[in-house]
């Protein structure tokens, strides 16, 4: 009985791994993860505009 339950518990876990798997992959291929990583180019740099409000919301943050 314990060998069996042994079994039982690692098929839970391998289909529930198999599960988050298949779930977390498309999202990464869609986007093209690991693909052509020697292609890829800088990104632009943030405006100014993004760039205060994040230092704003930082400051405002220690302040509480």
């Amino acid at each position: 009985m314990k060998k069996n339950t042994l079994w039982i518990i690692n098929l839970i876990v391998i289909a529930f791994l198999g599960f988050m798997i298949g779930y977390a992959v498309p999202p990464f291929l869609e986007v093209g993860f690991g693909e052509n990583i020697e292609q890829l180019q800088e990104g632009q740099p943030l405006p100014d505009d993004l760039l205060k409000q994040y230092e704003y919301l930082y400051n405002n943050d220690e302040e509480n």
